[in-house]
C-alpha cells in the first residue's frame, strides 16, 4: 500500500502550490503542482480513502 504526503509550499488566495511524495519519494521533481483549494481538498480525500489512511497533508513553515 502506498503512502502519500502532500506538502503545501505556497498558499495564495486562489491557489495552493504543493509537492507530492509517494513512499517518501518526490513524485513531481520538475516543479510544484498548482491546484485550487477545492482541488487540493478533493485530492487529499481521494488519496486518504484509497490508501486507507496513509496520507498526510502538511504545510511548510512559511507557506501561509
Amino acid at each position: 500500500m502506498n503512502e502519500y504526503k502532500l506538502v503545501v509550499v505556497i498558499e495564495t488566495r486562489e491557489h495552493v502550490y504543493i509537492r507530492l511524495f509517494v513512499n517518501n519519494v518526490l513524485a513531481n521533481p520538475e516543479g510544484l503542482i498548482r491546484l485550487k483549494h477545492a482541488e487540493l481538498d478533493q485530492l487529499f480525500r481521494d488519496l486518504f480513502k484509497g490508501s486507507r489512511g496513509k496520507c498526510i497533508k502538511c504545510y511548510c513553515r512559511y507557506s501561509r
